[in-house]
């Protein structure tokens, strides 16, 4: 048995992992408060070739434990789509993605009392909608969704609200929005009542490192002017740890290349900040990404590099310390330091003084 003696206000956490889920991206997952757990469905698999899952999973940090729901019915498999937990109606709420067949279109609730899927029939829906992002709003007690692929295959800027107790869509059609793009994240931020959003990669101008908040009441957005600004990124994941009050945001892709930075959000200072914990989960994009409000502590599970090459590994990452930490003993690591950009950089001109070396040496002789 593992004894792990986490960074953060939680109790320890006894066990070490032995069953998980199968190594993943584009995988959706949400904190359950009612069970004390974080929540997973579908993804992509890479070992022994690309297929979509349709797989549900909980993970419970206190015992450090990984469960599998055998659950009928459940969504089809799929991957690239978005979940948010709603507070007031105690459930998850899924859409979009792709699947083995057309683009999704259907809506899934996850009730946390009882953990079981069903599916919302709704008049109308946002239609096809892949690498999008959800937020819930309280305040309205709605699921705000904004951008990703539509079904022509190009980048949507539109803005639809699931309400959760007519349960039904309805296009906001707000009059200013964001750029048209995929592949960026969205949390609802409480201390100031707004959803948040940043990264993303739009067909006009790559990707993104703007700020803009939406309030649910007005239906507006509006672009912010933060102090420091993120990464231009795309697939990066973000969860708002409510205890802290900021939003905790992962990994992604530059250019050609997964990074394995954390940046944070403070949303009352409007300001971005980048921290340096000693470790951290290797570069990846794609992954999971929650916040365990009971034990202060925010959950990572899975992601992929940029070959498209599943990780199944476990993290959790304390503000107050800084620190991100393994739950089980495989699963890579990023050293202190390591930036595979800075890599990128630096073995040309290694390379290069290398030559130089050799050819003083010769003529010397």
């Amino acid at each position: 048995m593992t004894i792990f003696v986490p960074s953060s206000n939680a109790e320890t956490v006894v066990a070490e992992i032995t069953v998980k889920p199968e190594a993943r991206g584009a995988h959706s997952m949400a904190f359950d408060p009612h069970n004390g757990v974080a929540v997973i469905f579908g993804g992509y698999a890479t070992a022994g070739g690309w297929r979509s899952l349709g797989d549900t999973w909980v993970y419970s940090y206190t015992e450090n434990s990984w469960t599998e729901l055998a659950l009928t019915p459940s969504p089809p498999a799929r991957s690239n789509h978005a979940m948010v937990y709603c507070n007031e109606t105690d459930e998850i709420i899924l859409y979009g993605g792709q699947g083995p067949a057309d683009g999704p279109t259907d809506t899934w609730s996850f009730a946390c009392d009882t953990q079981t899927w069903s599916q919302v029939v709704t008049a109308t829906n946002p239609g096809v909608h892949h690498s999008l992002a959800l937020a819930y709003d309280p305040q309205e007690n709605a699921v705000v969704l904004f951008g990703g692929f539509g079904d022509d295959g190009l980048e949507t800027d539109d803005t639809w609200k699931f309400d959760c107790d007519t349960r039904e869509w309805t296009d906001l059609s707000p009059a200013t929005s964001p750029l048209a793009r995929y592949g960026h994240v969205m949390v609802y931020e409480e201390a100031i009542n707004k959803i948040v959003m940043t990264s993303g990669n739009t067909m006009s101008q790559g990707h993104q490192d703007d700020t803009w908040t939406f309030d649910a009441v007005t239906s507006n957005w509006t672009e912010l002017t933060p102090t420091g600004t993120p990464d231009r990124l795309k697939w990066p994941s973000m969860t708002y740890d409510s205890v802290n009050q900021k939003c905790i945001l992962f990994g992604g892709q530059i250019g050609d290349y997964a990074v394995d930075r954390t940046w944070v959000y403070d949303a009352l200072a409007n300001t971005w900040t980048r921290r340096y914990p000693d470790v951290a989960p290797a570069s990846r994009i794609n992954t999971g990404l929650v916040f365990d409000s009971e034990n202060d502590v925010t959950i990572l599970f899975g992601g992929a590099t940029v070959e498209i090459t599943a990780y199944d590994d476990t993290w959790t990452y304390s503000y107050d310390s800084n620190n991100w930490t393994k739950m089980e003993e495989s699963g890579p690591t990023t050293l202190p330091g390591f930036d595979p950009l800075l890599l990128a950089l630096i073995l040309p001109v290694a390379a290069a003084l290398v030559v130089v070396v050799l050819i003083i040496r010769r003529r010397a002789q």
